[in-house]
């Protein structure tokens, strides 16, 4: 799902940057802007015998421009394999948004997904994708909010698979606002031999 979504949420999210500025041209902008990125703080354990944990977490901060804002958190992830021989894979990914024009706010929140293996010869593959909006002109203000998702894969020989997309929309033009809301997903596999598959996908409007 993340290899055919991803891009395409990208393209989106770079047209929609290079519309025009017909609102926000309105009065003199300032040139420059304020991009602010917070990640770190993950953890990755295998702490049963045999077992594998495997951890992907990246943050990319957002584009501020002319007079805008923009602030990406990501970071805080927890991946865990305590079971014997489990197996305990986890990729977060946290892009932020664009804010072009004075008083413009792109505002982005992933992270703190947890992801564990705790059965014997369990295993739990997590992948959380949180993509920023776009916010342009004057008073537009564009709030993503993902993360906060729980795998769990508890039972003996137990799988618990879980993917989530979260990406934001666009607010363009005088007090516009868009607010799009994910995450706090949870996912678990509690008996022995069980499955439990679940996919997760928000986008905001534009």
């Amino acid at each position: 799902m993340r290899a055919t979504l991803i891009p395409a949420a990208m393209a989106l999210l770079a047209g929609v940057a290079a519309l025009p500025l017909s609102e926000a041209s309105a009065e003199p902008l300032q040139r420059g802007g304020v991009s602010v990125t917070v990640g770190g703080g993950n953890s990755n354990i295998a702490r049963g015998a045999g077992s594998f944990a495997g951890q992907a977490a990246t943050t990319i901060g957002g584009t501020a421009r002319q007079g805008g804002q923009v602030f990406t958190q990501g970071g805080h992830n927890h991946n865990l394999a305590a079971g014997r021989l489990s197996t305990a894979v986890q990729d977060t990914t946290t892009v932020g948004g664009t804010a072009i024009g004075r008083h413009a706010r792109s505002a982005t929140f992933g992270g703190r997904n947890n992801n564990a293996a705790l059965g014997t010869g369990a295993f739990a593959g997590q992948s959380v994708t949180t993509l920023g909006g776009v916010a342009v002109g004057r008073g537009a203000s564009s709030l993503v909010q993902g993360g906060h998702n729980h795998n769990l894969a508890a039972g003996r020989f137990s799988q618990a698979d879980q993917q989530v997309l979260t990406m934001g929309g666009a607010a363009i033009g005088r007090g516009a606002q868009d607010r799009v809301f994910g995450g706090h997903n949870r996912n678990a596999a509690l008996g022995r031999g069980s499955s439990a598959s679940q996919q997760v996908v928000t986008i905001g409007g534009q």
